[in-house]
């Protein structure tokens, strides 16, 4: 899971739609969208959808790549394949600056995959658990890790996706995959001795034509890809919008009881900040979403909260700032590992 605001300053575009002054505008932006879907979307397939022409877009992608924006792809298998739900954590400690070694203890865990230092000492991580006792599991070893005074736990809402059977021919395609997310049918089809046609029909498969939407944002709106539940898999960008310039960051916000409140404060930050606020997500058992915006000067925050406590159906919205996360071997890392060990026994 990727957790992680704009000011818009006037962009002047040649005739190609190449935007000559850097920022984050619309178009940018829904070139990073348009790639989390799928990754593999070629630039004259994103072209189209965004009107533009296909050299515009390459030069987009180039840009966003040699800011440190688009670092790769991710091939991420559906929480119905590893039957898992996915996890956030809030951790105060009784130090002000964290060290890294108390990162990695917090990272040793293997239901933990990312972790990331606040700015006011907290440590904010994700992961993933598998059942009752794998909730019980990781949320004693958080509470229970020295230094850590209190955790404030959420498990995630979000569309667990399909479960499939994997033959020895998804497994080969799979692995390509993890390999390179935008590797050609023709070299894929030279790694696994398969036809393209075998390998489009797999593609086609595990993680749709056309790729598939998110499973957990709350302000998506559809951009044809496969919904969550058709798909077994998902190929998607792998960002960094803290790169470029500029600074992501999420909102907490409590919210009154029920899905219309959660609705109504999403809605008002789509309308307002239609560039900045970039993806919710929601706390499955508590009245609490997750909102992720990217600004490029820290005098917006201020502004963005008070729009939000101006909103009638928030409770509380408390901004929370983050240094580069720190990736450790996760649940899914295990997954895959285990999947292409059946290749070299086979």
């Amino acid at each position: 899971m990727v957790l992680l605001c704009l000011e818009s300053p006037i962009y002047q575009l040649d005739q190609s739609g190449y935007q000559s002054v850097v920022g984050m505008d619309p178009i940018a932006k829904n070139i990073l969208l348009e790639l989390s879907v799928n990754y593999r979307a070629s630039y004259q397939t994103i072209a189209k959808k965004l009107n533009l022409s296909v050299n515009a877009i390459k030069k987009r992608i180039q840009k966003l790549k040699s800011d440190g924006i688009i670092r790769g792809g991710l091939v991420l298998p559906m929480n119905s394949m590893l039957g898992m739900e996915d996890w956030v954590a809030i951790l105060r400690t009784d130090d002000p600056i964290p060290s890294d070694t108390f990162l990695d203890t917090v990272g040793r865990h293997q239901l933990v995959s990312s972790a990331s230092i606040l700015t006011d000492g907290s440590i904010l991580c994700f992961g993933s658990y598998s059942g009752a006792q794998g909730l019980q599991e990781i949320g004693t070893f958080l509470r229970q890790t020295p230094g850590v005074v209190s955790v404030e736990f959420h498990t995630i809402l979000t569309e667990p996706g399909k479960r499939c059977e994997l033959s020895v021919s998804d497994l080969k395609v799979l692995r390509c995959l993890r390999q390179d997310p935008r590797m050609s049918l023709a070299d894929i089809a030279k790694q696994t001795r398969l036809t393209p046609r075998r390998i489009r029909k797999i593609i086609r498969e595990l993680i749709g034509e056309n790729g598939s939407e998110p499973s957990l944002y709350l302000n998506w709106e559809p951009r044809g890809g496969s919904r969550p539940d058709e798909v077994c898999f998902k190929v998607s960008i792998h960002w960094n919008l803290n790169a470029g310039g500029y600074t992501a960051f999420v909102i907490i916000i409590r919210h009154e009881e029920g899905v219309e409140p959660r609705s109504k404060i999403v809605r008002v930050l789509k309308e307002n900040y239609p560039v900045k606020f970039w993806y919710a997500y929601a706390s499955a058992f508590e009245p609490v979403i997750f909102c992720v915006f990217v600004v490029e000067h820290m005098r917006e925050v201020s502004e963005i909260i008070n729009t939000i406590r101006h909103t009638p159906e928030a409770i509380s919205a408390n901004a929370i700032y983050g240094y580069p996360s720190r990736r450790f071997h996760s649940p899914i890392d295990g997954y895959f590992e285990q999947l292409f060990k059946r290749l070299e026994d086979h």
